[in-house]
């Protein structure tokens, strides 16, 4: 069965300032470039891999409030307990709760606009 995935990379480009952004470049610039040594992967990137130009913006827009409330819900497990596995997890100073409420929120209006976008077809 095939699957389609998406992959974020982080390239090391020995860039030509008179070539294309390496953010232009289409497959087939970017296979040419690790097969010709310019561009290297350095490791890949977790997380959301959004494409503007093919995404519907509610999809795009979804999938960003996953990510916030996701993430608000690492910091609260954090907060809520000294789990020092999961707080180094987090590699990061926890957000103030004011912060974590904040984001909750953002999450729950980015998710109503995405119903609201998805409903008018985008």
């Amino acid at each position: 069965m095939r699957v389609r995935h998406r992959v974020a990379l982080e390239l090391e480009i020995d860039h030509d300032p008179d070539e294309a952004e390496p953010e232009d470049w289409d497959l087939q610039s970017l296979m040419q470039a690790v097969r010709a040594g310019v561009a290297r992967p350095l490791r890949t990137i977790r997380g959301l891999v959004v494409d503007m130009e093919h995404d519907r913006l509610s999809s795009t827009l979804d999938a960003m409030a996953e990510d916030i409330d996701e993430a608000a819900q690492l910091h609260w497990l954090a907060s809520s307990r000294a789990w020092p596995a999961l707080a180094h997890a987090l590699r990061s100073r926890r957000p103030s709760l004011e912060v974590l409420v904040e984001l909750d929120q953002l999450a729950a209006a980015a998710r109503r606009v995405a119903e609201r976008l998805a409903a008018e077809g985008l």
